[in-house]
């Protein structure tokens, strides 16, 4: 049996078997999707695993070490000689392939608008007006084929060299092929000077945490995932910056990589991490949810023309308008409501803001807004063993907790899959009340006339449920009480002092 060294022992157990295959093997292996699989035995490799099927071995350590000995029969002192290079006679005539060529990086082709990219993110908590700013310098996309978000990476010279994809309707997240990791999405500040940086996992918590942090004046970079590539070329490249603010998600990986850039020479660093919660879009959606009162009723735009910007006016949501009927000169004032960014009710009609343009074009009628009006909300409410009744109130905490007398506490209205919220209800000492829910994050706004009915349908207005309070002792039951308690003591013999010390 031939003689082998512990270097060389080392040298062949450090050979991973996919590296082995693809230079000694080419012919007889294939990839499907994500792995590796051969075409003589029913083996298959991937992220450094291997599996024999018909054998039921395999596991974690995938070298080709293993692979010589389970499968091509070597023996230990001769498959290390052939990996390190001094194998007999018999060595295997090395057939590799030059290596395949990376493929060419490529931006996935753009859709005709970014509407399902603007819908998902603000979804997800984004501010519009940051969508549309990325949208705006090309660092986000809607992509052709799948609708998918694309967060684009470039270079100093502006060129792309990255882009992290994020499907729009499912898990779906992956990098372009191509994509240099050294690339990686970026935000900058308002001061191109700052000597700042704050690092991310993923561009959705870069921009979750702009969303929370608008006043952070550094720069925001993905590293798109827990890799300090892009990080590190950033450096190299911004040689002001002097600071690392660590965003890295609130988990072991997140963790794992703060301390590799903790480590990373000639900065400082802090670390941030959303309390309670993993990431930061999490906890966006989290703070958004706790704000239920702030006033995120959307703006009712009325246009001079159908289909052109500027608008004409706008108005809040719930506010009235005056129309001027041009056929006699009758006016009559209009409550208006918000459906979504295009579409109001009118009165009772719904209109899409460019089709009521057209008809009070062609009307020659007019719209303006009533100078002065204060925000109102149409509401339902009722004190507890009332029906609930609609109610218009201004838009103050002060006037709901006037309807349910005082402080109140809060819970969701949703359908019975949870999968639609509309309504939040507020329960107080004497009453509750029932508002609407904005289009991304729980708040008082006035509640849709049709959700208003089926709430004033399924709901019951009777008071929450209280423990009965305990009931109160008679003096005659006191006085039989006692008795009890002294004929029990005269009962039992007294102890002495030393025994009950002993107790």
């Amino acid at each position: 049996m031939p003689w082998v060294s512990k270097e060389q022992i080392t040298h062949a157990k450090s050979i991973p078997i996919l590296d082995y295959i693809l230079a000694h093997e080419p012919d007889n292996v294939r990839r499907v999707g994500g792995e590796y699989r051969l075409k003589d035995h029913s083996i298959t490799m991937s992220h450094g695993k291997w599996h024999w099927q018909s054998q039921g071995i395999g596991g974690a350590s995938a070298t080709a070490l293993n692979y010589l000995i389970s499968v091509r029969g070597y023996s230990f002192a001769d498959a290390v000689l052939h990996l390190t290079g001094t194998a007999p006679a018999y060595e295997i005539t090395p057939k590799a392939r030059p290596p395949t060529e990376r493929k060419a990086f490529a931006l996935p082709p753009r859709n005709q608008n970014n509407s399902r990219v603007v819908e998902y993110l603000q979804k997800r908590g984004i501010d519009k007006m940051l969508i549309r700013r990325c949208i705006a310098d090309g660092s986000l996309y809607e992509s052709h084929r799948y609708s998918n978000c694309v967060f684009v990476g470039r270079d100093t010279t502006g060129k792309a060299r990255f882009a992290a994809l994020r499907s729009t309707s499912g898990d779906f997240k992956r990098d372009a092929i191509g994509s240099d990791k050294r690339f990686g999405f970026i935000l900058p500040p308002k001061n191109n000077a700052s000597n700042i940086v704050a690092a991310f996992e993923s561009p959705i918590d870069l921009l979750s945490h702009a969303c929370l942090f608008p006043d952070f004046d550094g720069w925001r970079l993905s590293l798109g995932g827990t890799s300090v590539a892009a990080l590190t070329h950033f450096l190299e490249h911004h040689s002001e910056v002097n600071h690392c603010v660590i965003c890295t998600d609130n988990d072991a990986a997140g963790n794992r990589a703060a301390a590799r850039i903790a480590e990373l020479p000639d900065i400082t660093t802090s670390r941030e991490i959303p309390l309670q919660c993993k990431d930061w879009n999490e906890f966006l959606l989290q703070q958004k949810e706790l704000n239920h009162l702030e006033d995120v009723r959307k703006d009712i735009l009325f246009l001079e023309e159908p289909f052109k910007y500027p608008e004409s006016f706008r108005i809040k949501d719930g506010e009235s308008v005056k129309m001027t009927y041009s056929y006699d000169g009758e006016t009559e004032v209009l409550k208006c409501r918000f459906i979504d960014e295009t579409h109001l009710y009118l009165g009772n009609n719904a209109y899409h803001i460019s089709e009521l343009a057209e008809r009070l074009q062609r009307s020659r009628s007019t719209v303006e807004p009533i100078p002065g009006q204060k925000p109102m909300l149409d509401i339902v409410a009722a004190k507890y063993g009332e029906p609930l009744k609609d109610v218009t109130v201004p838009m103050t905490e002060a006037a709901i907790r006037k309807q349910v007398g005082g402080a109140y506490t809060t819970e969701l209205i949703q359908n019975e899959t949870k999968t639609y919220t509309y309504g939040i209800l507020l329960r107080g000492k004497e009453g509750m009340a029932v508002c609407g829910v904005g289009s991304d994050k729980i708040s008082l706004t006035s509640l849709h006339p049709y959700n208003a009915q089926s709430v004033k349908r399924d709901l019951s207005t009777e008071p929450p449920t209280q423990a009965e309070p305990a009931k109160r002792e008679s003096l005659r039951d006191k006085l039989e009480r006692g008795k009890e308690k002294s004929a029990q003591q005269s009962a039992s013999p007294p102890k002495n002092r030393n025994a009950q010390e002993l107790e």
